[in-house]
This record gives structure tokens, C-alpha cells and sequence, in this order.
């Protein structure tokens, strides 16, 4: 996949979105009616913060460790670094071969498919042996290129269209297969939006009606805030110490970034960061630090986010407006913002 979930997915510094939740933080003073309740745990390579309004703690509880118990199954089934896990055990086998899928699993990869063919490739789930070569597969700090030899080895055998098929049986069940060895999955560019959604999907169940998942900047709202909106900053992509924009968020929401400083390396005076680009074998060059996608569903808006970074503003901006109801701020190298008319969120950055 383009991108890696942070740590074992994703491993390179979390974009950071600071979630800022007011003076009802400040839960000995209010009724537990109108508390915000705040769970922070380390999961997924990542800080995720879960937290809900107008909860009794009892029930908040019981809802908040159900939706981190999901997240945390989900990732033993889609991460590419555990080798027991659904994702690692499908690599591990020949290629040409179809395999079971899980109905988790088979649906992700169908939404992500779509991406595939809309964003015509530049959305791709079957880098895995790429970001292999350029190091940004594992947790050891990478400070130099792999030899230009070894990923255009890569680039020359993978394969330009269907590298993962997918096929419903009868029963409804799914299978996949992989096309050839050039081809692994690595869903970092998408699963982290499946699990948010998984995790908001239970807090419902429970009965929760106010509440924002954040999975280190990638995250979903739905409610309010006692009235009020989720208040959401967005960090600049080069001016660290900066909150580059601002977003009021509720409702049901989902924002997803995909940015080059997450994980990257400087070499030579060149930044090569884990975005990859499967048209050039190489870390995604097309103008952009930053993405920011919102829409209603986590998955959908982080594969867009991913697939926007790769294709650039006009080409991303185009891919887009075929998702209805999806908005995008991005940010240039050059740290402009380029703002579709429906994103909910106000610039802060100075030039």
C-alpha cells in the first residue's frame, strides 16, 4: 500500500492533529452527563484517543474498551508485519493461488479496489515488496535510496493492471489472488479508515451518540460536543511547531491525512518520504505535502487521501469529485493550501 500505518503500519512520526476539547475537560466540575471522557492508548503503532460526551463513565467504559478491543482485532487481521496475521499469511503463499478471504478483509479490499481503478492506479494495496526495498517496510531508520537498479527491477514486474483479483463465490464468500511476487499487500493506506470506522461502528452499538475516535490524526466524529463541534487542528507539514488549519467537526465526520513528513529521510538535499508512487517505483513526487480528505466514511477518505498525494492536486482534485460528499484541503511543497469549497476548516498558517 502507498502508506503504512504508523509504527508496525505506519511507522514514521504520527501527523498531529490536536483534538481540543474545551473546558469540559475539566470533569470535577460537570456532571457526568456533560463530561468528555478521553481513553488514550498506544495501538496500532499510534497514540488513539477515544472520547464521548454525555456518557455516564460506566457505560463510557464499557463502549470505549469494546471499540479499542475492535481496533485491535483488525489489526491482527490486516497488519503486513505480524506473520500470523490474514494479511502476512496471504502473502506467504504462491502466487496465482486463491485464497479464502474473511468478510472483513474481502469487503476492505473491495472498497479498495474501486479506488484502484478510479484513481486509475496511482491507489495501489500490493506494494508491500516496494516499501520493502526502500526500507520503509520496517522499524530501522533509513537514511539512503536503494540502488535505482532494484526498484526499476520492481517497477518493470509489476504488473500494470490486476495485480490483486478478487472473485464472490456463490456462498458470498470472497478470494483472492495475487498476481506475482512483485505483488504483496500492504493495506497502510486505507485499513487504519476501516478500523476508525469499525471502532465509531461499536460506540454506536453501545449506545454512544457523541464521540471522536483519533487514531494519531486520522479520525471520525459523529455528535457534538454538548452543542458544540469537535474542535480539530491540523499540523503544517513543514512548520512543525504550527497548526495549519482548523476544523469544526460534527454530526458524522471523517478526516484523513496522507503527508510526506510522517516518515522520510533527506539525502543528498532530496526528501524521500513512504508514500509510494507504483507508476515510478519511487516515493510519490507530485507537489504536495500534505492531504487532508473528509467525508462520511474513514475508509474511503484515507484511500482518497493516499491516492490524491500520489496523483497531485489536478489530477487528485478530479479523482475527487467522483466520491460525492468528499472534500480536500491540500498543501503544496511550497506550504499553499489548496481548498475545495466544501472542506469544513478555516487557514491558520502564515506564509
Amino acid at each position: 500500500m502507498n502508506e503504512r500505518w504508523r509504527g508496525r503500519w505506519k511507522t514514521g512520526l504520527p501527523i498531529l492533529v490536536v483534538v481540543i476539547l474545551g473546558v469540559a475537560l475539566l470533569t470535577g466540575r460537570l456532571s457526568p452527563r456533560t463530561q468528555v471522557l478521553t481513553t488514550t492508548r498506544m495501538l496500532m503503532g499510534t497514540l488513539v484517543s477515544i472520547s464521548t460526551w454525555g456518557v455516564p463513565p460506566a457505560r463510557s467504559d464499557r463502549a470505549v474498551n469494546r471499540a479499542f478491543a475492535e481496533m485491535a482485532r483488525i489489526e491482527d487481521v490486516m497488519s503486513s508485519h505480524r506473520p500470523t496475521t490474514e494479511v502476512s499469511r496471504i502473502n506467504q503463499v504462491s502466487r496465482e493461488t486463491w485464497i479464502p478471504l474473511s468478510d472483513a478483509l474481502g469487503q476492505l479490499l473491495q472498497q479498495g479496489l474501486v479506488l484502484t481503478e478510479r484513481s486509475n492506479q496511482a491507489f495501489a494495496m500490493g506494494l508491500e515488496p516496494l516499501t520493502g526495498l526502500w526500507g520503509f517496510s520496517s522499524d530501522r531508520a533509513v537514511s539512503a535510496p536503494p540502488p535505482s537498479s532494484a526498484w526499476q527491477a520492481w517497477l518493470q514486474a509489476y504488473p500494470a493492471t490486476g495485480a490483486i483479483e478478487l472473485r464472490e463465490l456463490p456462498d458470498h464468500t470472497r478470494q483472492i489472488r495475487l498476481k506475482s511476487a512483485s505483488v504483496g499487500l500492504d493495506l497502510g493506506g486505507i485499513a487504519k479508515g476501516y478500523a476508525v470506522d469499525q471502532a465509531i461502528a461499536v460506540l454506536r452499538q453501545e449506545g454512544v451518540d457523541n464521540a471522536i475516535v483519533d487514531a494519531g490524526g486520522d479520525l471520525r466524529v459523529i455528535g457534538s460536543k454538548g452543542g458544540e463541534p469537535w474542535r480539530i487542528g491540523l499540523q503544517h507539514p513543514r512548520q512543525t511547531d504550527q497548526v495549519a488549519a482548523v476544523s469544526l467537526l460534527q454530526g458524522d465526520m471523517a478526516m484523513m491525512t496522507s503527508g510526506d513528513y510522517e516518515r522520510f529521510f533527506l539525502h543528498e538535499g532530496q526528501r524521500y518520504h513512504h508514500i509510494m508512487d507504483p507508476g515510478t517505483g519511487t516515493p510519490a513526487q507530485s507537489g504536495l505535502s500534505s492531504v487532508s480528505v473528509q467525508g462520511v466514511g474513514g475508509s474511503i477518505a484515507h484511500g482518497l487521501s493516499t491516492a490524491i498525494f500520489v496523483l497531485g492536486a489536478e489530477r487528485g482534485l478530479a479523482l475527487l469529485k467522483q466520491f460525492p460528499g468528499s472534500e480536500a484541503l491540500l498543501i503544496t511543497t511550497e506550504g499553499q493550501p489548496i481548498q475545495t469549497p466544501g472542506f469544513v476548516g478555516t487557514w491558520l498558517a502564515k506564509p
